[in-house]
């Protein structure tokens, strides 16, 4: 398991990776606001606790986090002004 602070666009993040399985890792990167999950994580859950949670799908690391697009998003994040489709190194700073 990788668990470790990362500074990105000047704010820092708290990044996770744990290998559940055989093939793609639970991958989260949590900032001070919310934090991006991947297709692990449920978003139905995420949107019952009043969550600001991001879905993306197909990441394996960091890297692959922030060259990806929103899959989904929870009603908090929506308020923030994000949607599926955004760019994750644009809407990165709301988290």
């Amino acid at each position: 398991m990788i668990s470790q602070e990362v500074v990105i666009k000047n704010k820092k993040y708290e990044y996770i990776n744990m290998r559940l399985g055989k093939k793609a890792p639970l991958v989260i990167l949590k900032g001070s606001t919310g934090y991006i999950m991947c297709g692990y994580l449920n978003m139905e859950a995420a949107n019952s606790l009043g969550d600001i949670a991001v879905r993306v799908t197909g990441v394996n690391d960091v890297n692959d986090i922030l060259n990806s697009e929103v899959n989904s998003c929870s009603g908090g994040a929506q308020e923030l002004g994000i949607k599926p489709g955004n760019r994750i190194m644009d809407i990165i700073d709301r988290l």
